[in-house]
């Protein structure tokens, strides 16, 4: 029993780490360091901005769009519904919607304009929300890497097969890392506003797991794996 409380508690560890590292990042754009660093990357960018790459670029930007990732969501959740997962429904409910609670909150507390100083408003669906999107973290990153994050997980759990977790581990990390490059190349966002952005989403994504998954009987043995 003490061991598996170990491992519990090491998720919220590992949340922490995250979240501190969150932080920093967070300090570092509001610094010359941080500038720096942007300045730098934003010019690699730009170098290596050729049309195959931008084409490639927004099709890897569609992909993480607000619409898709929406989308793609409503799906999962209906899945569970029609099987009654409660667990894992409301598990995925809590980490993408309050993934996105988070997000947006922590755009309006730190107001870090974006690249070019353009001002750009949420919107969706070509509805426009009367509400400024700011750069800091990325709204289209964070989105993301909640939803492949959690994909992740289900391989872990559903997947029987060590080599097809595996392929799915590598096609999310790709996904996950070629869509967080899109608002860069696009200039849509800074490096730092990715960064921070997939450093917050891990975080958030261990404190969910932490608090649906902490008991023996649902953390080893998920209830899904035995209907």
């Amino acid at each position: 029993m003490k061991k598996i409380q170990s491992k519990n508690k090491s998720l919220l560890v590992i949340a922490g780490v995250f979240l501190f590292l969150f932080v920093v990042v967070a300090l570092l754009t509001s610094g010359t360091q941080g500038f720096l660093i942007d300045e730098n990357i934003a010019y690699w960018a730009e170098q290596n901005n050729t049309p195959n790459v931008q084409n490639v670029m927004k099709y890897a930007s569609f992909i993480g769009s607000s619409e898709v990732i929406l989308i793609v969501t409503v799906l999962i959740g209906l899945l569970f519904l029609i099987r009654r997962n409660w667990r894992h429904f409301f598990f995925f409910f809590t980490l993408s919607v309050g993934g996105v609670i988070l997000n947006l909150a922590s755009k309006m507390i730190i107001q870090r304009a974006r690249p070019g100083d353009e001002v750009k408003y949420i919107e969706a669906f070509n509805l426009h929300l009367e509400i400024q999107s700011y750069s800091f973290p990325s709204g289209h990153t964070m989105r993301a890497t909640i939803l492949l994050l959690f994909l992740m997980y289900l391989a872990f759990y559903f997947l029987t097969n060590n080599t097809w977790k595996l392929v799915s581990y590598v096609v999310c990390i790709v996904l996950l890392l070629t869509i967080a490059m899109s608002r860069i190349i696009l200039e849509a966002h800074f490096a730092t506003d990715i960064v921070g952005a997939i450093l917050f989403s891990i975080a958030w994504f261990f404190v969910c797991t932490y608090f649906f998954y902490r008991r023996k009987s649902t953390l080893w043995h998920p209830t899904y794996l035995h209907r």
